[in-house]
């Protein structure tokens, strides 16, 4: 019987018991998948014990006690799912309880159960002895050979100025289900991690570093928080998320963890340090990671985002863009030009495009049908280049509450587990099975948007290029991903400080609360510096009434806003409270319909008319603070001012008649509540939300302020072009006030 030693995993710290002729050699572990090499901490002598007996009567092994070995981590050429170290981190091996021999036991018992166990082991081991082999690599095994020399040479560091280390999985903030680890015994078992089996030997197994090398690379541009155009939500904090995205992919189609890169600026799923994905740093880190792929690699490039056609092209919206100008976008041309010139073996673009949840509605431009122009040029990608789309021609790619990630999104996660682990993606050499992914997230988009009656169908385009099979396990692997993101520009500094100098005169919470996030000072465009000029030598006026004005206002403004406001405004902002009573969380984002007729539909009306007086505790406090905004005082002073603040009056006046026009639009649909409920499909929908929309269908007041509201905005925008208040007025000039019942589940 093998000696047996004890040491602890670096990774999750579960104990494991190591025979001791597999010290000095790379294994991994069987809880979470860590690559390690144990070695003895002194060199253990083992005593074998022979005692003469009869030929009839087994010899009986005196069993030393287990020799404490030290693990060490082995640099690993592929990262196995992140979250998998996470979910095991808290657990504890099982620990077997002693058992005291009982007493008047002889010592026969042990020689007989010692020989019946190797006459088994014997047994078993000419049986299955096929199986057995086939867990250890051939020694004329290439790929195996490799693993070994990288193995025994031990932990590796890159010197090459054009190299940057592999980053390590970092643990992931959610939780997922993990692919199943069972494996047919005459199959090869793969080397990814797998969750811990209570049932099996925690004995890890020699394992294979070369035999899961693939040659494939992604890059991942998903764009949330956009500046101009209608915010696209990441995912949940659960399992319908990119990090969690992220893992799947890898264990999908068999892509190293650590040659993923994501491109975002979503700040809590994003591995690394979220940046934001301007044009240039689009551009910079596509251009990089491309350039930085090799002959034999298989590439995917995803894009999340807003695209739009104007004149006759079509392009993708960075996260500054401005979806009517083509100036501030990147053409699709473009990215087919860059895909084309990449060397890589087969490269595909998957674009999701289109976004929309219909329970959301359009908040801000962005999420319209596929048009004709993208639709024709999706069918056309250049050669050797092929294109997956979200949706086709006349559709949107959708998401829900169900669904925040999107629909195609989390189809492709789903789906995942279907395509990993050795049951398709066996084969380095193989191409990506771009057409059975496609067949099986249609055909679960299918399942899932017929019980909402909705349609949507996602399409693959192109072909890889053929020929240059080349595949070389020894070559050296590619630049990490994640160095070939462009860094922020450098104007971020400056940005950061314009803008929060401005904010702290005239900064206001948003229109409605949302998941709108602050603005991110590495979206902005650079701001002019002539422009710039006329709003220094700013003097303290504390008496003046313009300002005062200005301070009550925004006062008022946070005071209605369920979070926290500035430091400066502390104390205002606690007098507004107490006084206004109520604040923008009594807005109901949607309501569960009555269970049947009679004195059910009277009460749930009546609670519709108590939340209409709520609203109207907030609106007369707008209406107090724009009557001291348009004191005549005030207006008079507005002329003595200096430009800066003629600005932040201009602003705070406009931010003030929007947030009237919205409250007027939000009564009106309460009012239509209780006047006729919305239409809904009672076997599919179980209530209503509202939904933001472009267009105002409310009181006729309420759009009366929306008209005033946006022709201040128009003169900020002229007036102040190049300066932090023109970005201001844009974002919220097209922030959408109109609101609309959708039915929901």
């Amino acid at each position: 019987m093998p000696q047996l030693v004890q040491s602890l995993c670096p990774g999750c710290k579960n104990r494991l018991r190591i025979p001791a002729d597999w010290l000095q050699q790379a294994i991994r572990c069987k809880h979470c998948g860590t690559l390690l090499q144990a070695k003895s901490r002194t060199a253990p002598t083992v005593r074998e014990n022979v005692i003469d007996s009869p030929p009839q009567k087994a010899a009986t092994a005196t069993i030393t006690p287990p020799v404490v070995a030290l693990a060490v981590p082995v640099a690993q050429p592929v990262g196995g799912a992140a979250f998998d170290v996470f979910d095991n981190a808290d657990r504890e091996p099982s620990k077997r309880k002693k058992q005291r021999p009982s007493k008047g036991s002889g010592g026969w018992m042990g020689a007989f159960l010692a020989l019946l166990l190797l006459v088994l082991t014997a047994g078993g081991a000419f049986v299955f002895w096929d199986n057995l082999a086939a867990l250890f690599p051939p020694d004329d095994d290439p790929v195996a050979q490799n693993g070994r020399e990288k193995a025994s040479a031990g932990p590796t560091t890159r010197k090459s100025e054009n190299e940057s280390p592999s980053t390590p999985p970092t643990a992931s903030r959610t939780k997922d289900k993990a692919p199943s680890s069972k494996t047919p015994s005459n199959k090869q078992p793969t080397d990814s991690p797998t969750r811990p089996n209570p049932n099996r030997n925690d004995s890890p197994k020699p394992s294979r570093p070369g035999s899961n090398l693939f040659p494939r690379r992604a890059l991942v541009i998903s764009i949330h928080d956009y500046l101009y155009a209608n915010p696209i939500l990441n995912g949940s904090s659960k399992s319908d998320n990119f990090h969690a995205f992220l893992d799947n992919l890898s264990r999908a189609v068999q892509i190293p963890r650590n040659q993923i890169a994501h491109l975002s600026d979503d700040s809590f799923h994003t591995d690394g340090d979220p940046r934001a994905p301007t044009k240039s740093v689009i551009e910079k880190s596509l251009t990089a990671f491309l350039e930085s792929s090799r002959d034999q690699d298989r590439v995917v490039v995803f894009f999340v985002g807003h695209s739009v056609e104007l004149g006759d092209d079509v392009y993708l919206a960075p996260i500054e863009g401005e979806l009517d100008r083509a100036d501030t976008m990147i053409p699709l041309k473009w990215f087919y030009e860059q895909m084309a010139k990449c060397k890589a073996r087969q490269k595909v673009l998957v674009l999701d495009s289109n976004r929309f949840n219909p329970t959301i509605g359009q908040e801000r431009p962005g999420g319209d049908e596929m048009g004709e122009k993208l639709d024709a040029l999706l069918k056309t990608p250049p050669a050797g280049v092929q294109v997956w789309s979200s949706c086709i021609a006349k559709q949107r790619s959708y998401a829900s509450d169900d669904y925040p990630m999107g629909i195609f999104l989390d189809s492709m996660r789903e789906t995942a587990s279907s395509l990993g682990n050795g049951k398709i993606q066996n084969d380095p050499k193989k191409s990506l099975p771009m057409e059975r992914w496609v067949e099986l997230v249609n055909r679960r988009m299918k399942q899932e948007l017929g019980k909402r009656k909705l349609e949507q169908i996602s399409r693959l385009t192109g072909k890889e290029a053929e020929g240059n099979d080349a595949y070389d396990p020894k070559e050296a692997p590619p630049l990490s991903p994640i160095a070939a993101l462009a860094a922020p520009p450098a104007s971020v500094s400056i940005n950061k400080m314009l803008i929060e100098s401005v904010l702290s005169q005239a900064g206001a919470p948003p229109i409605k609360v949302t998941h709108e996030l602050a603005i991110r000072y590495d979206a902005l465009p650079p701001f002019s510096v002539e422009a710039l000029k006329q709003y220094q030598g700013d003097v303290p006026n504390p008496e003046s009434p313009l300002r005062k004005a200005v301070k009550n206002a925004r006062a008022v403004l946070w005071a209605i806003y369920p979070a926290k406001g500035p430091t400066e405004l502390s104390g205002d902002i606690s007098v507004m409270r107490s006084k206004i009573g109520v604040q923008l969380n009594v807005l109901r984002d949607g309501y569960r319909a009555p269970s049947g007729g009679g004195n059910v539909e009277t009460q749930f009306k009546t609670r519709v008319e108590n939340d209409e007086r709520r609203v109207a505790l907030l609106m007369r406090a707008i209406d107090d603070a724009l009557n001291d905004l348009r004191d005549p005082k005030v207006v008079e002073a507005r002329e003595a001012e200096n430009r800066r603040w003629q600005a932040n009056y201009d602003y705070i006046h406009a931010r003030m008649q929007l947030e009237y026009a919205y409250l007027f639009e939000y009564q009106s649909m309460l009012g239509s509540m209780r006047k006729e409920f919305p239409p809904r499909d009672p076997e599919l929908q179980s209530g209503w939300k509202l939904a933001s929309q472009a267009k105002l269908q409310g009181d006729s007041a309420g759009k009366k302020f929306a008209k005033e509201g946006h022709k201040l905005l128009d003169k900020i925008i002229k007036d102040h072009a190049g300066s932090p208040w023109e970005v201001l007025a844009k974002r919220e000039k097209l922030t959408n006030l109109g609101l609309e019942w959708q039915a929901t589940r």
